[in-house]
């Protein structure tokens, strides 16, 4: 047989053992449907802003909502008395907020009084730049289809990031992916590997509970989670100027809980899994769905409900606004505590859910 009938040879013979590997089959059929779906249905990175009004009197308010209503991707929340719409966007309840002055709106901006005032969170400068333009416009637009005369102008408030910095927004997430990529490859691919050769059964044998085995398991892993995840915020700060507020320390504290919730899911990954290629097939398809629906790659507000609904139980979800909230907003502890509750609820699942799925595969 020549060459070229040789190679052919055996590549029949590995297209074959291929096709009947299922494993193998679900990473490059299922990962690249699941992609599709999620980019699909769920990524709309030009949905709707909130945007909260505040001005002297219901009509002027009105006023004022009538006409943001008529711009593309805004969605009025709130209206309220001076100051709500402020208070609304240091909440969190809206992106921007509207603080109009006495005797001026939309609808008459050429009236007596100071100037307009927009303040906005630009923390997430992807999702509010576009939609403060268009309210700009709108304001602009009508002050030309009144007067000719010099307007009042506007005055525009940037919160949590004056720059308008693009790497700010993403910054703060981005030392929760790193962390949640490593732990989860870590958790499955290591306990495969003891599985395949058979030093995991020699582990359970030994005088101690299962969980004491996982725990010992993991804590060499957890503080490696953390010190990277401590490397990455310091590295942020040094190159790109990150703030560091004195409530960094509430977001380092953290950092072990979220290791921690990774490891145990690739533990349970592994006990499932048969194989390493298999362990790796399940890491990938969890943490794919964790960056796209998470807030990490577009912004949260812009994903419809159902994927909002679904995002709610990545524990990345939550440690990117825990460390938006603590680098950007100053919170400290309190944003940290909040958000810390969904993460510990998802390691304690996760925990129970390796522990029986390893009782199954040894018993």
């Amino acid at each position: 047989m020549s060459a070229p009938g040789r190679i052919m040879a055996i590549a029949a013979v590995e297209w074959s053992r291929l096709l009947r590997t299922r494993i193998a089959l679900t990473l490059l059929v299922v990962v690249p449907l699941l992609q599709i779906v999620l980019f699909g249905t769920a990524i709309r990175p030009d949905a709707a802003v909130a945007v909260a009004v505040a001005a002297p009197t219901s009509t002027d308010a009105e006023n004022v909502a009538k006409t943001l209503r008529k711009q593309r991707n805004i969605l009025v929340v709130a209206q309220g008395e001076p100051g709500s719409a402020e208070a609304a966007v240091r909440r969190g309840q809206a992106v921007i907020g509207i603080e109009v002055p006495e005797a001026r709106s939309f609808a008459n901006p050429l009236a007596k009084g100071g100037p307009f005032r927009i303040v906005v969170d630009e923390s997430n400068a992807a999702l509010s730049s576009a939609a403060t333009a268009r309210i700009e416009t709108a304001y602009w637009r009508t002050l030309a289809e009144r007067s000719d005369a010099a307007g009042p102008g506007l005055k525009t408030e940037r919160l949590y990031n004056p720059a308008s910095r693009s790497d700010w927004s993403f910054l703060p997430g981005l030392i929760g992916v790193t962390v949640m990529i490593a732990m989860i490859m870590l958790g499955s691919l290591s306990l495969a590997r003891e599985r395949e050769g058979g030093t995991w059964e020699a582990l359970l044998i030994l005088p101690a509970a299962r969980w004491e085995v996982l725990l010992g398991k993991l804590l060499p892993y957890i503080m490696i989670g953390s010190v990277q995840g401590l490397a990455v915020m310091a590295t942020g700060v040094w190159l790109f100027e990150l703030p560091l507020p004195q409530g960094a320390a509430a977001l380092a504290a953290l950092l072990p809980l979220f290791c921690t919730a990774h490891l145990v899911l690739g533990y349970a990954i592994a006990a499932r899994a048969q194989t390493q290629l298999a362990a790796l097939q399940g890491a990938v398809a969890f943490y794919l769905p964790s960056m796209l629906l998470s807030g990490f790659l577009y912004p949260f507000a812009t994903l419809p409900r159902w994927a909002q609904a679904l995002g709610e139980v990545f524990p990345l979800t939550h440690f990117i606004r825990a460390a938006t909230g603590v680098l950007l907003r100053g919170q400290g502890w309190s944003i940290v505590l909040e958000q810390a509750l969904p993460i510990a609820a998802f390691a304690a699942a996760g925990t129970l859910i390796a522990t029986l799925f390893q009782s199954r595969s040894t018993g």
